[in-house]
This record gives C-alpha cells, sequence and structure tokens, in this order.
C-alpha cells in the first residue's frame, strides 16, 4: 500500500496507477478490528493517543508501552470474536465460516460460494444495458467469481480491457458513473459468455448445498484472491 494509505483507510492509488478501496478488500475488516477511526464508530475506536497503521497481512500499533499492550489484546478479542486468524502461530479454530461471499469449510477442505452471493449474482444487470457503475459492480462480481471458480479469463482480454477503458475514462472525469457504459458489441458477448459459464456453475453448484468446489488446500486459505483482480481494473 502506498505512503499515505495505509492510515487513512481511504480510496488510494499506487505509482502504477492502480486504485484500491478498502471497503473491497480484507483489509478494510483489519481496520474495523483495530478500531481506525475513519472506519468504526467513535466508541470503539482506538484511543486517540495511539496511531494504527494497517497494509496486506500486518497491523502496527504506535504509543505508549502500556497503550499498546493494552490496545493489542482489545484487537486480538475482536478478532476471535469474528473468528479471524491473527498472524502464521494464532488460529480461530472457527471450522466453518463466511467472508466476502465465499464459504470456507475446513473440515471438508472445500469452498462453496455463499447464498447471498449467488442470489446478488443472478440479480446482475445485462451488460448491454449498464451505467458504467452497473457495469463496475458486475464486472467485480464476475472477475471475483472467475478467481473462486477457477475460470480461465484469457479468452475474455477483450472484454475486460473495454471494461478497464470505461473505468480509466471516469477515474478522469471523462464519463460519470451515471453514464451509459456503452460496451461494444463484441465485449457485451464475451462478458455475457462468461456470465453464463458463471450461472452454470453456480446451479451445479446449488444443487448440492454447501458442498461446494472441492477445492484441495495446502497451507493457509487466501479468501481475498478475488478482490485483487477488481483492484487491477481501475488505472488512471
Amino acid at each position: 500500500m502506498p505512503r499515505g494509505g495505509r492510515h487513512a483507510g481511504g480510496a488510494h492509488t499506487a505509482p502504477n496507477g492502480i486504485q484500491s478501496r478498502p471497503r473491497n478488500s480484507p483489509d478494510y475488516y483489519y481496520f474495523g478490528n483495530c478500531g481506525v477511526t475513519t472506519v468504526v464508530h467513535r466508541l470503539w475506536a482506538a484511543p486517540p493517543l495511539m496511531r494504527i497503521d494497517v497494509w496486506i497481512d500486518n497491523i502496527r500499533i504506535a504509543g505508549s508501552k502500556s497503550d499498546v499492550t493494552l490496545w493489542e489484546a482489545h484487537v486480538l478479542r475482536n478478532a476471535d470474536g469474528c473468528h479471524a486468524s491473527m498472524g502464521e502461530d494464532r488460529e480461530s479454530g472457527a471450522t466453518q465460516y463466511t467472508f466476502l461471499g465465499v464459504h470456507f469449510d475446513h473440515t471438508q477442505r472445500a469452498v462453496s460460494l455463499s447464498d447471498k452471493f449467488v442470489c446478488s449474482v443472478r440479480a446482475m444487470p445485462a451488460l448491454n444495458s449498464s451505467t458504467i457503475a452497473e457495469m463496475e459492480a458486475t464486472v467485480s462480481r464476475f472477475l471475483y467469481l472467475a478467481a473462486i471458480l477457477g475460470t480461465r479469463l484469457c479468452d475474455y482480454y477483450f472484454f475486460i480491457k473495454a471494461v478497464r477503458r470505461r473505468l480509466s475514462a471516469l477515474n478522469r472525469g471523462i464519463v460519470l458513473e451515471t453514464s451509459p457504459a456503452n460496451l461494444p458489441p463484441s465485449a457485451v458477448g464475451l462478458g455475457e459468455r462468461l456470465r453464463h459459464i458463471i450461472e452454470n456453475i453456480i446451479v451445479g453448484e446449488s444443487s448440492s448445498p454447501r458442498k461446494g468446489i472441492c477445492r484441495h488446500h495446502h497451507g493457509r486459505i487466501a479468501p481475498w484472491m478475488g478482490s485483487r483482480f477488481h483492484s487491477r481494473l481501475r488505472r488512471r
């Protein structure tokens, strides 16, 4: 995360143009657990004399030794309360949980899409009549699902490129979120083909609740893999 973005908790743009939003990534949950003042209600915020820095897989608490010790214990209690793992040697002990639209079952060593996320995918608007905001929401779900379901994206390069061009124009203020996306027919065709593949997989999986896609994991599961695809979409 670039300088200045670690503490603020807002959207940021890296030197290479990649823009990311903590609300769309697991980092946002770290902000909440740590009591970052720009994210949580003041009743649950860290003491004002403390500084909390959060970035990928790391948290830094700065302040007096006594305050840091007390707040570290508080953060760990927050993590235990939501079954989050903090560090390599501190596991939550939860065998099943849902995180960012994905249900993780450590007993069966499998992942599946949550019911709520499946419903949101089925309710997505058609690409040929979407606004730029609707297109961004739809395609971000496509890419997230593709990562979870193991769908190859090489065949959809021109569709993703067309989407990125429109999001780049949005970032530069050339168009508005409410402007029509106006994706070319070839890109719409590729996007709808990807939607069809994903929906067929979802229908197949929903007939066997919670069996999911039997992916065997070695080591720690990384539920944030899909959100990294979305962060690459927006470029200046």
